[in-house]
């Protein structure tokens, strides 16, 4: 059986995982804090083939076995802001995440769309938004208005009192490794490191700005060309397979 039939099917496999993942990038185009991820690809095992001899020295003849997705790798970069004048919404500038409980473990997000229910300050997924100190941020039902500023103070009003009332401060977290991180749908990331929370801003964290919403850093135009990419190459991989198996119909009418 000729090799390349075997070796042309690992592209096409492999751009197939890549048209998968460029597909969810532009699907994720408006959401909220989202990071855009790429594929990497690394090649296959090499076979070396009996070459012949030049003079006193044997030549090399390898062949490799085609190709496969090694990882996708995700791009922490910034994305734009978008202003909303919501009190509630807050969008991180720099390096690190908003903390949250999930189900007694720790979660971290950039989606900083956030809400007051249940008498604690959450996400919009209903996730408690940790504080400084790693704690839920507590509101009771008594406060009316709740406002977050760019140090991350959470302050309310009770009654017709005009002083606000502080009830926590929003950390942010920082996660060593961030490409160690793992998606686990929701906006949120999930991490094997210790927890590393403090007050925004300080110790090269990221500063809060109220008002304002991270959007996804996924650039449509590039997205597009890098789907016109994977198209061509998954394109040229069936057309190797044709070519292959041209010529095995070439062989097997040598009889006739």
């Amino acid at each position: 059986m000729i090799r390349s039939l075997y070796t042309a099917s690992t592209g096409m496999f492999a751009q197939q995982i890549n048209m998968d993942n460029i597909a969810n990038n532009i699907s994720n185009v408006n959401t909220t804090g989202f990071k855009k991820s790429r594929v990497a690809f690394e090649d296959l095992l090499y076979s070396r083939l009996p070459a012949p001899r030049v003079g006193a020295q044997e030549t090399t003849l390898q062949l490799g076995s085609g190709v496969r997705v090694a990882a996708t790798i995700r791009d922490f970069s910034d994305g734009g802001v978008l202003h909303t004048s919501q009190l509630l919404d807050v969008a991180l500038n720099g390096d690190g995440f908003l903390a949250v409980s999930l189900d007694g473990r720790i979660a971290y997000t950039r989606s900083g769309s956030l809400q007051v229910s249940g008498g604690r300050l959450v996400t919009s997924s209903g996730y408690p938004v940790l504080d400084i100190r790693g704690r839920e941020i507590v509101i009771g039902n008594e406060y009316s208005q709740v406002e977050i500023d760019e140090n991350g103070n959470v302050t309310g009003f009770s009654g017709n009192s005009d002083v606000p009332r502080n009830l926590g401060q929003i950390g942010v977290a920082r996660v060593p490794n961030r490409h160690a991180m793992r998606a686990i749908g929701g906006n949120l990331f999930v991490s094997d490191a210790p927890l590393d929370i403090g007050e925004p801003g300080r110790n090269q964290r990221a500063r809060l700005m109220p008002g304002f919403l991270e959007m996804s850093n996924v650039q449509v135009v590039e997205e597009m060309v890098n789907l016109i990419t994977a198209q061509r190459a998954y394109e040229v991989g069936s057309k190797a397979i044709q070519a292959s198996d041209e010529m095995l119909q070439q062989a097997n009418n040598l009889r006739r």
